[in-house]
């Protein structure tokens, strides 16, 4: 063989090499990353090169060898990549539409992004182990603080992460939410210059053209933002609240890290597989994503400043447009002391008592009345002015509850209140997905037990009893929405703060009290009018209601009643039948193509195409190679189910 002969081979081989391995991956039907990609490739591409010089007797520039080579090739490049499906973790291969097209990337650009997300990966890694969570020997019962030590010194989301984690007593032990919420966030200051030439650039006018004067000495370093006091040119003292530079690439990098930690948790331990790790990250970044753009919180505080306009003595701080843009805040400065500083409002001659009422019936407005709220009222986001004016600052956490949601709400604290665990149950299953599996009657129990336990003699229930209640409603596998994990925790952090004023108070009990004035349920005149909408709603099918029972009788009385059964009500049974009867139909298809083609390939008479090659020789191995890429496609399929 001639070294020209050689060169041509290699020149012609690797964009074959390329397109071989991509038709393999497209004709089993899931998308694969580049290194089994590469891997199922080159390896069926060199095993087809070898088989194909043997059966043409290495006949190098025949027509025979080249085709040879590529239907071998495409054929071994599949079985390749299924050999790696096999060998990948249950659950970690891409599914539906993840399985879809391969998309192309800049190589430089995407090697440097790559590079940067396993660097950071390591380091994590690489902390977690220094902090005893990784390795041969591994101590339970210090897994927690190794966690929190981790988060901690990751920095960046990851301290976010565990600070929101804390919060979800629904899949997380109550030791892990314990050790969490000791997670202290704060970050180093940016350099100066760079955040002021993003404040710049945001604004659209130098510093000067905007302020009279600017504090660079940040009131706050957190791993998102920075705040700032400054004085607008007219006097006015504002806070300025700037996303840190590069935040976006950097919590990029740290998604990916999440994604792969997540994973990696959810793969190879059992708190994984009973949380589902996953899932929880995804929700987290994606919350973090609306973080990240200022222009939501500003809308959040103009939204709720005009649902509390007509509320006395509670208000939102103003908002500055012109100056604000997704990443910078202006909003007026407050000044007043937190709502949990008893010493200064007696000082101040205000009424703690008043204000701590005043404080429960705002939020009672907003989550029942206006249907957002305020979702992080700690102390320090609770100030009261001189005057005695409640002002609710730093909308980046808001709840948002339909009318749906609302009356859910109300009915919920009620049977919470009355320890009426089937009605609290009932609730509970209108607003969560219950698996057909659950056993109602045991939950029920559970509930019982819980409400029991949480009721306090004489003092009503607390909204931390509600945590509980979410707890209870993991182990039977029941995962509770966003939009009621983020109530439960506003609650249980409003409770809190006044549980300061109030050692007595019970939120819930107060809520069950009075949130029915927000609903149309508790006053009379309420009442009545809750009665005369649910009438006119149903009216039309009142008058519809002795004629369809009249014809109900008739059919019965001549025997024409009859019932239908709808065996694909729900669309996954649905889903389930249709893959079932294509994956048969395939089969089916494939084995007779592959029955066919051996049957001729055995007939030794017939039409030519040359003198030493029949068309059914031709047919039999086309059909062949077609029954083999059949049959791996359902293989492929039922691999990625995720199943096996």
């Amino acid at each position: 063989m001639t070294v020209l002969l050689v060169l041509g081979w290699v020149i012609i081989g690797v964009p074959s090499m390329i397109i071989v391995s991509f038709a393999g991956s497209r004709l089993l039907g899931a998308k694969r990353g580049w290194v089994a990609l590469s891997v199922s490739g080159v390896v069926g591409w060199l095993v087809a090169l070898a088989l194909a010089g043997e059966i043409s007797r290495w006949h190098w520039r025949t027509l025979d060898m080249i085709l040879l080579t590529l239907v071998l090739g495409t054929i071994l490049t599949m079985i390749m990549a299924l050999a790696l499906d096999f060998l990948s973790p249950v659950g970690s291969l891409a599914t539906g539409e993840e399985a879809g097209l391969i998309r192309l990337r800049n190589p430089f650009a995407w090697f440097r992004s790559r590079k940067a997300e396993f660097d950071r990966y390591r380091q994590i890694l690489r902390i977690g182990r220094a902090n005893g969570l990784v390795g041969l020997k591994v101590d339970r019962t210090e897994l927690p603080d190794g966690v929190r030590r981790t988060l901690e010194e990751s920095g960046g989301i990851f301290v976010k992460l565990g600070q929101v984690a804390s919060t979800r007593t629904d899949v997380l032990p109550e030791a892990w939410c314990e050790e969490l919420s000791k997670l202290q966030s704060g970050a180093e200051p940016a350099p100066e210059d760079l955040v002021k030439a993003m404040l710049e650039a945001e604004i659209d006018d130098s510093m000067t053209g905007a302020f009279s004067s600017f504090d660079w000495d940040p009131l706050a370093s957190a791993s998102i933002a920075q705040v700032y006091r400054a004085t607008l040119l007219d006097g006015t003292p504002v806070v300025v609240k700037v996303r840190r530079p590069r935040i976006e690439e950097r919590m990029q990098i740290d998604r990916v890290a999440v994604l792969q930690l997540a994973g990696l948790i959810e793969r190879h331990t059992q708190l994984g597989l009973a949380v589902r790790p996953v899932d929880l990250a995804q929700e987290f970044l994606d919350n973090v994503a609306e973080e990240l753009d200022f222009r939501i919180e500003a809308d959040n505080a103009l939204e709720l400043a005009a649902g509390l306009a007509s509320f006395d003595g509670v208000r939102i701080p103003a908002i500055y447009s012109e100056l604000s843009g997704q990443a910078v805040l202006t909003e007026e400065m407050v000044a007043g002391v937190s709502i949990g500083d008893g010493i200064a409002l007696e000082a101040a001659g205000l009424d703690p008592q008043e204000l701590a009422d005043r404080l429960l019936n705002s939020f009672l407005t907003q989550i029942f009345e206006v249907g957002i709220f305020h979702a992080d009222p700690h102390p320090g986001n609770i100030l009261v002015e001189d005057d005695g004016t409640i002002v609710l600052i730093d909308l980046g956490a808001v709840g948002r509850l339909s009318p749906g949601q609302r009356r859910a709400t109300l009915e919920m604290m009620v049977a919470a209140t009355s320890a009426d665990a089937h009605n609290l149950r009932q609730v509970l299953t209108q607003i969560v997905v219950v698996d057909e599996r659950t056993d109602l009657r045991l939950l029920d129990q559970a509930i019982e037990r819980m409400l029991a336990r949480d009721l306090r003699a004489g003092h009503g229930i607390s909204a931390a009893a509600l945590q509980d209640l979410a707890v209870v409603m993991g182990q039977f596998g029941l995962r509770l929405p966003d939009w009621m994990t983020t109530l439960i925790r506003t609650m249980v952090t409003l409770e809190g703060t006044l549980l300061g004023i109030d050692g007595d108070f019970s939120l819930v009990e107060a809520a069950s009290e009075h949130a029915g004035d927000y609903v149309g349920l508790t006053r009379p005149g309420g009442m009545r009018a809750t009665v005369e909408d649910v009438a006119m709603t149903e009216l039309p099918r009142l008058r519809r209601l002795p004629e369809r029972v009249d014809t109900i009788l008739g059919q019965v009385a001549s025997g024409r009643l009859s019932t239908r059964i709808s065996l694909f009500a729900d669309e996954r049974n649905e889903q389930v039948i249709s893959r079932l009867v294509n994956r048969i139909a395939l089969s089916i298809l494939a084995a007779a193509i592959g029955i066919g083609s051996v049957i001729l390939l055995s007939v030794r008479f017939g039409p030519h195409f040359a003198s030493n090659i029949s068309i059914n020789e031709v047919l039999g191995y086309v059909g062949l190679a077609s029954a083999a890429v059949l049959s791996m496609r359902v293989i492929a399929g039922i691999i990625r189910d995720g199943q096996t």
